[in-house]
């Protein structure tokens, strides 16, 4: 059995026996370290991509999820020499994201509403909160309604697999301008 297919079998009984989304993502966070840690696990990514750059499914999951079914594993990959850019400020809507860095880091910026002005409760901005820089081996999760932004550091693009507790592609959720502080929908 592959490290992949072990961690989605380790996954999906998470899903099956964990209802606390919480609980769910910290528990996904040690099987994702294994994984991390699995040799060949290059070589399955690139099995699964074909070689391509971009965007790999390592695996869809209808069966099990949060908060309904659906959950994803995936990567993607930047050509060396390309630029991998850094991501507007999102949340995952319902749903929550498990980070694993495999090769290189990202930088994760977390941001909160705050109100600037004492009394006026109807202008709230976006405000970095907690930066951390995730490398190779570590694990970071964000839980339902968290704002983050995620950019590549370092000369090398990374390698960053994310387990989606529900693909995002089927979840509301919202992007974030941080110069006029918009919400604005994303699917």
């Amino acid at each position: 059995m592959s490290a992949i297919d072990k961690f989605v079998n380790a996954v999906r009984d998470v899903f099956a026996n964990t209802p606390d989304a919480r609980a769910q993502a910290r528990q996904i966070s040690g099987h994702m370290k294994a994984l991390l840690a699995s040799p060949g696990l290059m070589q399955e990514i690139e099995q699964k991509g074909g070689g391509k750059p971009g965007r790999i499914d390592l695996h869809i999951d209808d069966k099990y999820g949060h908060p309904g079914p659906g959950f994803c594993l995936m990567t993607s990959l930047t050509p060396k020499g390309k630029s991998t850019g850094g991501a507007r400020a999102h949340d995952h809507g319902a749903s929550y994201v498990v980070y694993g860095v495999y090769k290189g880091a990202i930088e994760q910026t977390k941001y909160t509403w705050t109100y600037s002005s004492a009394g006026d409760w109807t202008a709230p901005e976006l405000k970095p909160g907690d930066r951390f820089v995730q490398k190779q081996g570590e694990i970071a999760y964000f839980l339902p309604g968290e704002i983050h932004k995620t950019a590549a550091v370092g000369d090398d693009p990374p390698v960053v697999l994310r387990l989606e507790a529900q693909l995002l592609d089927r979840v509301a959720r919202h992007t974030y301008d941080l110069e006029s502080h918009q919400a604005l929908s994303h699917r």
